[in-house]
């Protein structure tokens, strides 16, 4: 886990970067009830075209099955969170180097994917992954355009 990890209550002055260890801390401990407690009742999950798991789910439960898929393509599987880029206020894009190795192909992967969220309070709203960094800063940017 990244060092930092916030794994305790929100409070008002948590940044969305720590907002960001804070839920994966909880994913990887698999405290479920953390999870639950951080995702909106109809928060977007979405995997970016071209992921095993492209499409667009909502709420907790939707969540669940994303990660379900990703999961079940995976043997092997590490993340590693890089510097946070805030778009806006509650919009931020985090590059993530992703190692892992195929549940049925064997093959490894170590790439650079995007993760865009979006907060509304302590709450996640969006949870996005894209394939590459630039397309979650564009996804992020035009989401961001269409609020001004």
């Amino acid at each position: 886990m990244p060092a930092g990890l916030i794994l305790g209550p929100v409070n008002e002055s948590e940044s969305s970067a720590q907002r960001i260890y804070r839920l994966l801390g909880a994913y990887l401990e698999n405290d479920e009830e953390k999870l639950r407690g951080m995702i909106h009742p109809q928060g977007e999950v979405r995997g970016g075209p071209g992921l095993i798991n492209e499409g667009t789910f909502y709420g907790y439960d939707g969540l669940r099955e994303w990660l379900r898929q990703w999961e079940d393509a995976w043997d092997e599987i590490n993340y590693e969170p890089g510097e946070v880029i805030e778009v806006d206020e509650n919009l931020i894009v985090v590059p993530v180097r992703t190692g892992g190795v195929g549940a049925v192909s064997g093959m490894r992967i170590d790439g650079v994917f995007g993760w865009l969220y979006e907060w509304d309070g302590d709450l996640a709203t969006r949870f996005h992954v894209y394939p590459d960094l630039d397309s979650a800063l564009e996804e992020a940017k035009r989401i961001a355009a269409e609020r001004s």
